[in-house]
């Protein structure tokens, strides 16, 4: 992986989780109605640590970087994977609190 990937996994690898995670909320829980399983919730955690991980990856990155205007973007970078992390886990706490089957 190269410098400037693992620099910006926060803001790349974290949002596309967020997003795929979001997307199969949508579908999966009508699967987990009907058969008592809990993608849902499993979906939600896997990408909640996909994003912790990016965001970690990230601020790994800040003894790697010279300029202060990278530096700043790492951090960002970072801050912002664990704010979709964050995200992720409120939504998993939701998809554990509420039945698939209300409608």
């Amino acid at each position: 992986m190269t410098w400037v990937v693992a620099r910006y996994a926060g803001l790349i690898i974290s949002p596309t989780a967020w997003a795929i995670s979001t997307q199969l909320a949508q579908i999966l829980p009508y699967g987990d109605c009907v058969s008592d399983a809990g993608w849902t919730a499993f979906v939600v955690a896997a990408a909640a640590a996909i994003a912790a991980g990016a965001a970690f990856l990230s601020w790994q990155q800040k003894s790697h970087v010279i300029s202060r205007t990278h530096r700043a973007m790492t951090y960002v970078a970072t801050f912002s994977g664990l704010s979709f992390a964050f995200a992720l886990i409120l939504q998993g706490a939701a998809t554990l609190l509420l039945s698939p089957c209300l409608h």
